[in-house]
């Protein structure tokens, strides 16, 4: 192994600073492969599937306006969301209840983490008409919800 000629950090930056001037863009094929592996960053992670939403629920084609917010359920063999749309909020719980991590991740890859508390609940906000999912992570599982639209 050879020694770093660098006795300074100005050194350093110079050649840093050289190596990144030959840098060149990557290509298309690079640019693939980097968004392939980082899809990879949560594959130990269970996948949550939607199991319930209340605008799909037969009962809410009634006339008239719908007041109620709307319900989402997912579930994964060791956790479930429990999650209501109300204006520009998710407020949820996992289930079983307890503290956790909730990053709700919307589809153009902006992420808002937010603490479960003990009772599992939650709260983070979510503008009408996006497209999301959550990661949910317990001391017992990891789980990764489907994408919805809220």
């Amino acid at each position: 192994m050879t020694q770093p000629r660098w006795t300074d950090d100005d050194e350093l930056l110079a050649d840093l600073r050289a190596a990144l001037g030959r840098a060149t863009p990557a290509s298309a094929r690079e640019l693939e492969g980097a968004r392939a592996a980082f899809t990879w960053r949560t594959v130990d992670a269970e996948l949550a599937t939607l199991s319930y939403d209340s605008l799909l629920d037969d009962r809410v084609l009634v006339r008239g306006a719908a007041t109620a917010p709307r319900s989402l359920v997912f579930d994964a063999p060791d956790l479930t969301v429990e999650l209501e749309v109300t204006g520009e909020r998710l407020v949820g719980q996992l289930v079983p209840p307890g503290p956790g991590d909730v990053v709700l991740q919307t589809a153009d890859g902006r992420e808002s983490p937010v603490p479960a508390d003990d009772a599992g609940c939650f709260s983070v906000a979510a503008p009408p008409g996006t497209r999301i999912r959550l990661r949910c992570t317990t001391p017992s599982a990891t789980v990764v919800t489907d994408w919805v639209r809220t």
